[in-house]
């Protein structure tokens, strides 16, 4: 009897593990207009994390920067630029392909700073290349420049009503 219940643990057991890899652990917002998959979603990841510096600078957002993106071009964008913009990202991934060879997270940081001032001039792509990385540069300066951590550290903005100066002179 124990024979019998030992294999059942291990069938049981075996098929878990091997069902276990396809099984995706991470949930994903899904934006019903922009139809892009995991790895377009990390390559676009990996070009926000690169485009803002990281010197001695920890950037606390309530939301990461991709899904900020995103979701202004799912929600604000009109249909022919969602299109623009996925056709920009589509010869985004060829140019690094035929360019570089290998994929934007192998690339160094000075094959990257080389890659953004190639993109930076609007003469050297196409229109929807030039309108993906433009989107995505701007979006995300964007998100950084309105988070909490930059307004209270770098401006020293005060939310409204600002301080309360209970006895001053008049």
């Amino acid at each position: 009897m124990k024979r019998r219940s030992a294999l059942k643990s291990m069938v049981v057991i075996s098929s878990a593990i091997t069902f276990l890899p396809s099984c995706d652990r991470e949930v994903l917002p899904v934006y019903e207009n922009i139809p892009i998959d995991k790895k377009q979603r990390k390559l676009i990841e990996q070009l926000t994390d690169a485009l803002l510096p990281k010197k001695n600078t920890e950037i606390i957002t309530p939301e990461k920067t991709i899904d900020y993106v995103l979701t202004v071009i799912n929600d604000c964008q009109a249909p022919e630029e969602i299109e623009k913009y996925l056709g920009g990202l589509n010869e985004f991934q060829l140019l690094l392909k035929e360019k570089y060879n290998s994929s934007f997270q192998k690339l160094n940081p000075k094959s990257q700073q080389e890659l953004f001032a190639f993109l930076m001039s609007p003469e050297n792509t196409s229109d929807n290349l030039n309108h993906f990385f433009s989107t995505t540069f701007n979006l995300t300066k964007h998100h950084f420049t309105t988070s909490e951590y930059f307004m209270k550290n770098n401006l020293e903005f005060e939310f409204a009503p600002g301080r309360y100066l209970g006895c001053v002179e008049i």
